[in-house]
């Protein structure tokens, strides 16, 4: 079993930048009060950079185009692994900890992953 993602999930790109998902998670289903991330609130999410951080930023992404200018990485969707099988919020499968995906930056292609689920209370797979 697997922790259900929440609004504040921390993310972590290959390069060391992360940030708390800000959503939109689904009021639909809660933990705690926090609403619950269906697949594809992930999807297109920018890191952020010292130039330019973003909402939920802990530490900017550093990649960069080859000229030294701030690009960091952009979340593709979750891998299929990283969504519940059966429980669903408005016909989406909803994420888990164990959620990875494919990021593109200045760096090129990379990786994300999940470094806090932002709950320990709901479980599923």
């Amino acid at each position: 079993m697997s922790f259900v993602l929440v609004e504040g999930t921390t993310i972590t790109c290959v390069h060391g930048g992360s940030c708390r998902l800000p959503g939109p998670g689904s009021r639909a289903l809660t933990v705690s009060g926090t609403a619950v991330l269906p697949a594809g609130a992930e999807a297109g999410f920018a890191f952020g950079s010292a130039a330019a951080p973003v909402p939920g930023m802990i530490t900017p992404c550093p990649a960069t185009l080859p000229n030294g200018q701030p690009q960091p990485c952009v979340t593709a969707p979750t891998r299929p692994a990283g969504r519940t099988a059966k429980l669903t919020v408005a016909g989406q499968p909803v994420l888990l900890d164990t959620a990875t995906g494919d990021t593109v930056s200045g760096a090129g292609k990379g990786t994300w992953t999940i470094t806090d689920a932002g709950q320990k209370i709901l479980e599923a797979s």
